[in-house]
């Protein structure tokens, strides 16, 4: 099936799907230089109520789709479910997405919402969520330093790449994410521990130097009250 432009396939798919709804968002990465031949469309349907909120994956019109479906009332608890997480992804995509339909004229209060919702960021981390993630991400630290199978160092390094990024954002109340949105929000930030990562890790695959992807995650642990190994107490788990 030959694939249509992002937009005109994300109109279509709502004109058949939902043409009672009231709004359409089509996100804006696939629309930006970011898109890769393997790019989805991410579109946002607001119903006036049920069938949503629900969350659907569909191919149409040469595109793999994801349908996030909701109504008014369900975009801001979503908003917040996300935010538990410390991740923004719903909003972001209301906020800066493209107008697929607008029936009320409408569109500018729920990106408006949205943007809000963005721009106050995640709650601080608590003291005993701070020390949690000094804990962990010293101890994984100390497994990568101190480990001399190669192939382990490769998985320990995969797994402190992404907490020492999360640890870097969620520090300094900025929005986190995985993958790809880890590294977008990195780069948003400020600092440069998105390029001095994954520098770092390119290094450890050519090289197997360990030392530059010691010494930014130190450097992030400082900049977060330092290390923490003896001493530390949690009533919680510990991720």
């Amino acid at each position: 099936m030959e694939t249509e432009e992002p937009i005109a396939a994300a109109s279509r798919l709502v004109d058949e799907r939902f043409p009672q709804c009231r709004l359409a968002f089509l996100s804006n990465t696939v629309l930006s230089s970011r898109r890769t031949p393997t790019s989805d469309l991410d579109v946002v349907v607001v119903l006036d109520g049920p069938p949503a909120p629900y969350r659907e994956t569909v191919r149409a019109h040469g595109w793999i789709v994801e349908l996030f479906v909701h109504s008014l009332e369900s975009l801001p608890l979503f908003y917040g479910f996300d935010a538990q997480t410390r991740t923004c992804t719903l909003a972001r995509m209301c906020a800066d997405g493209y107008v697929l339909r607008d029936v009320h004229d409408e569109a500018a209060d729920v990106q408006g919402q949205a943007r809000a919702v963005i721009d106050a960021g995640p709650d601080p981390l608590s003291d005993e969520d701070r020390l949690k993630y000094r804990y962990a991400l010293t101890d994984l630290l100390d497994d990568f330093r101190g480990g001399d199978d190669q192939v382990e160092i490769i998985f320990i390094a995969g797994q402190l790449l992404a907490m020492a990024g999360d640890f870097a954002l969620v520090s300094e109340c900025h929005w986190t994410g995985a993958g790809k949105w880890l590294a977008r929000n990195l780069d948003d930030a400020p600092g440069e521990y998105a390029n001095q990562l994954a520098e770092a890790f390119r290094t450890l695959v050519r090289t197997d130097d360990k030392r530059p992807m010691i010494d930014v995650t130190e450097e992030i642990l400082e900049g977060a009250g330092g290390p923490l190994t003896e001493g530390f107490i949690s009533r919680t788990p510990v991720d």
